[in-house]
């Protein structure tokens, strides 16, 4: 596992990894599953996104992002 940490908010916190050979596609197949979607949009008032302007999980292509790239600061293999 990976410990990530954003300077901006002060957040230290823990990531998915993913493993695979298609993470576009994967991903993509994922957005347009119906009960990953439904999941998004149960979840997303208990979350708070660090990307300006982002809303919801579930966006449609050109709306910001929810997640946010940080830096890794330490890795365990």
């Amino acid at each position: 596992d990976s410990i990530f940490y954003d300077e901006s908010s002060g957040i230290l916190f823990a990531s998915m990894k993913y493993v695979g050979y298609d993470y576009a596609g994967h991903m993509e197949r994922m957005r347009e599953n119906p009960k990953v979607r439904e999941w998004w949009d149960m979840t997303d008032g208990w979350q708070e996104s660090l990307v300006e302007g982002a809303t919801k999980s579930n966006v449609e292509p050109g709306e910001p992002g929810w997640w946010k790239p940080v830096e890794e600061v330490f890795h365990l293999p």
